[in-house]
């Protein structure tokens, strides 16, 4: 009965985490492997009304339902102000009012937030926490590192914290690489850490549209059977690729 009940609300959480275009969008590709049956990290996309797109990674402390509850309020703020054309600034601002409000003392989200702009050929990165993003040509080699300058939403108050993100501008194509510490952290049986190196060889070593079954099928034969304890969230966003990243319909 009670994991039925789970299943329920999981079903319940999925629409309201995952109402935007993260399955939709073409620049974007990812994996997910939860540590228990809710997830505790958070994938988000959402196209803006003026073009382009945002994107969140969040990892909440924590795993499974405790750490999905805090997920819910978080990306109500993200799709409701994505869609009414809001910034960076004011979206981080409002989701870390949010999250002290709802997240009991000593319980926080580190977040990584992309906006994507193909209109002035932009990427703007607002990183609190994360593990640090690699900006990646199309053969996968690292061009640009934007690594975390700010703390966890929900430390500390609001006014105490900086939320202007780093631009970056492109002129040729390429992908930013996210992911969380799960995955880099992920231990085999000989206690060895699979780490960021491995993860960027398996990138360069496999065609564009390949290289995220490649990574799973890597996280398998490296953990070779023992399970991951945490989640395990990664994603490839791309960018300058000349495609039209307008809004869709509603649920698109």
């Amino acid at each position: 009965y009670l994991l039925h009940e789970q299943r329920v609300a999981k079903a319940v959480f999925d629409k309201v985490a995952h109402s935007g275009c993260i399955n939709a969008a073409p620049n974007i590709r990812y994996l997910q492997s939860p540590y228990a049956l809710f997830n505790g990290d958070l994938l988000l996309a959402a196209f803006k009304p003026s073009g382009g797109m945002h994107v969140l990674l969040g990892d909440f402390t924590g795993h499974g339902l405790p750490a999905a509850i805090g997920a819910m309020p978080l990306a109500e703020v993200f799709y409701s102000m994505t869609a009414k054309g809001f910034g960076m600034t004011d979206i981080l601002r409002e989701m870390s009012d949010k999250v002290r409000q709802v997240l009991p003392v000593g319980r926080f989200v580190a977040v990584a937030l992309i906006a994507i702009n193909e209109a002035n050929r932009s990427i703007e990165i607002w990183n609190g926490g994360m593990p640090a993003l690699q900006l990646l040509d199309e053969a996968g080699q690292v061009i640009d590192v934007c690594r975390s300058f700010s703390l966890p939403l929900g430390v500390t108050p609001s006014d105490a914290m900086e939320f202007m993100p780093e631009r970056r501008y492109f002129d040729r194509p390429g992908r930013v690489l996210a992911y969380s510490d799960g995955l880099i952290e992920a231990r085999n049986r000989d206690g060895e850490y699979f780490g960021l190196p491995r993860l960027l060889d398996v990138v360069r070593g496999n065609p564009t549209g390949q290289r995220i079954g490649a990574a799973r099928i890597a996280i398998s034969d490296f953990l070779a059977g023992e399970s991951h304890h945490d989640d395990i969230s990664l994603v490839l966003a791309g960018f300058g690729h000349g495609m039209s990243v307008v809004p869709h319909p509603a649920g698109g």
